[in-house]
């Protein structure tokens, strides 16, 4: 479960910016809040998803890129990375103190039951600084302290089994996180952490992201644990699909001789392919359906079948998702059909969790987010992103909060020059 995550100095993002999952004091949609009970901080509880809005160029999609590179970092620095090799963080180039400045990350979270805060800041050539701090017990443990000194690494911390651990530090190249680097040497403190960044912490981009192909939602379709929930995602979508069935096809490869590479043919040995495919029902009006092929179906339907199976995973699971403008190809209505089954504890009762970059007013105004689930981003004069809470304005409870985004009363809106208008 994402906590926190802060990020200065990384693309349009200049100074520390802050985006926080704790919930404030609102009592509307309590129902939908996490309570993990966590030692330290117990009674503190976190909202499960965050939308993000802002004009085009604003930062949105930069401050998940940062999200992004944390994550990649973390799970590759110490396996794809060779020496020399530069890192990839691109600082603030508007401004030349920025540039000469390394790029800072800090993400606190929670995994099974521990709250930690993991940070680094790097430039182009190597790790600046690396900390790893633990609260399994409410106190803060500081795992490990990593920080370039005066032409080399100074080491501090508090728990013995790191501090031990001087192979692993020699091991630990200047390109490369110290995180990165123990669980490939099997070290089982590190790799807790490890795998909530590679296997808990999730990326998704809308457009072009091969995950959300429909062969994944077909796979999950014919599992009977999953059926279910696909098919009432896609019926709360309501575009009158009543079922769906998996299609089963066999073909002879000379039928599709010419539509493969030369390089490919020598690699199928068999003569008959399977091919799987959906075919849905639709419902008439008159107690009766028509089966319609998949690749008859609107856009918009397909994204919503391609995503129903990774959606199924985030409720069964403890996943942070963040998405990059989610509302690609779908209805804005069908969006908010999938936020109700994330809020909804009946079908979510875990602690997963949806951050997703969106320009649709319309959830502004859908009564489902709560005011501190809502968040901006603006640049200023110098194009710098300002990441910004609506709770910042305190809205009145019955204030139109879609009109006063629409109005500018909240910024990150774009600017249209007036001889645009005309």
């Amino acid at each position: 479960m994402l906590i926190e995550f802060k990020v200065t100095n990384f693309l349009s993002i200049k100074d520390e910016q802050r985006l926080s999952m704790v919930a404030s004091a609102d009592k509307t949609h309590g129902e939908s809040l996490i309570d993990p009970n966590l030692p330290g901080i117990k009674g503190l509880k976190f909202v499960k998803c965050a939308a993000i809005y802002g004009a085009n160029a604003s930062g949105k999609s930069n401050l998940i890129e940062a999200l992004n590179f944390v994550k990649e970092f973390v799970s590759t620095s110490a396996t794809d990375l060779k020496p020399g090799d530069a890192i990839s963080a691109i600082p603030f180039l508007f401004d030349q103190l920025s540039t000469d400045e390394p790029s800072k990350f800090e993400v606190t979270f929670a995994s099974r039951g521990v709250r930690y805060i993991f940070g680094f800041s790097v430039n182009q050539f190597r790790v600046i600084e690396e900390y790893l701090v633990a609260f399994p017990k409410g106190l803060p443990q500081t795992w490990y302290h990593r920080q370039y000194v005066g032409q080399e690494y100074k080491w501090s911390g508090s728990e013995s089994a790191l501090k031990k651990a001087t192979s692993l530090r020699e091991k630990t190249r200047q390109n490369a996180l110290f995180l990165s680097v123990g669980p490939q040497f099997n070290n089982n403190q590190l790799t807790e952490v490890f795998n909530w960044f590679t296997r808990n912490l999730k990326i998704v981009r809308m457009s072009g992201d091969r995950k959300l192909s429909p062969g994944y939602s077909l796979d999950k379709l014919g599992d009977p644990k999953f059926k279910d929930q696909i098919l009432k995602i896609i019926r709360n979508a309501d575009i009158g699909i009543v079922d769906a069935e998996i299609v089963e096809k066999k073909f002879h490869i000379d039928e599709i001789r010419d539509q493969i590479p030369p390089a490919m043919l020598s690699q199928l040995s068999k003569e008959e392919i399977n091919s799987k495919s959906v075919k849905f029902h639709h419902h008439t009006g008159d107690q009766s359906s028509f089966a319609l092929e998949f690749e008859s179906e609107s856009e918009g339907t397909k994204k919503l079948f391609a995503l129903a199976g990774p959606w199924t995973d985030i409720l069964n699971s403890e996943h942070t998702v963040i998405i990059d403008e989610l509302e690609t190809s779908l209805h804005p209505l069908l969006v908010e059909e999938l936020l109700k089954l994330l809020l909804d504890p009946k079908h979510c009762p875990g602690a997963a969790q949806v951050i997703f970059s969106t320009h649709s007013p319309l959830l502004l105004s859908a009564n489902i987010l709560r005011r501190d689930q809502i968040w901006f981003t603006e640049k200023n004069s110098e194009g710098a992103t300002h990441l910004y809470p609506l709770t910042d304005f305190k809205p009145r409870n019955d204030e139109s909060l879609a009109k006063g985004y629409l109005s500018g009363r909240y910024g990150a809106i774009p600017f249209i020059p007036a001889g645009l208008r005309q």
